[in-house]
């Protein structure tokens, strides 16, 4: 009977390590689909991963009950074979080792999704932001020699009926705008 309970318990490992390969090709999909600008794509993978971590909630709360039934509530899964019957030792290392590989996976990649999905909110947030002002050559030329010379020394002059459509004087200065920027 008691074998029995072992055996369970690593039936149950192998179903986590399952559900947490299924994880990774959903993080997978996401970082592609993220690469390829795909918004419906990626909606449907945070999707899956939902439901795939309410399964992964019933599984660990399994799995911690299936401890405490084997009296091994506070072996940790690298200490995991040294606690199993000599007869199962063997496959709970290997169940060990592959859970733990396989959540090594999903950290590695989810990271990568992670840094793709910011990478990306920072674009849109960057072509969100208004454009910024384009400054006449003047402007430019004169901010170009206060920054060589320490100050400005002179207002640059526009020139009569200048840059203004409709011919009107634009030599009066003009109210600045302000935007709350």
């Amino acid at each position: 009977m008691q074998n029995e309970l072992y055996e369970q318990y690593l039936q149950l490992l192998a179903e986590i390590e399952g559900v947490i390969t299924q994880l990774n090709e959903v993080e997978k999909r996401k970082i592609d689909a993220v690469h390829k600008d795909d918004l419906l794509a990626v909606d449907e993978c945070i999707r899956q991963e939902q439901a795939i971590s309410l399964t992964m909630r019933s599984l660990e709360s399994r799995r911690r009950k299936q401890l405490t039934e084997l009296g091994l509530s506070e072996v940790k899964l690298s200490g995991l074979a040294a606690a199993f019957p000599d007869d199962l030792r063997q496959q709970a290392a290997v169940a060990a080792e592959r859970l733990q590989n396989a959540y090594h996976d999903y950290n590695s990649i989810s990271a990568a999704a992670r840094n793709a999905l910011e990478r990306g909110l920072r674009e849109i947030d960057r072509m969100m932001q208004p454009p910024q002002p384009v400054q006449p050559p003047e402007v430019l030329r004169a901010t170009a020699q206060a920054a060589q010379t320490g100050g400005l020394k002179s207002a640059p002059k526009l020139e009569g009926n200048a840059a203004k459509p409709g011919g009107e004087d634009n030599t009066q200065p003009r109210k600045k705008l302000d935007f709350g920027a």
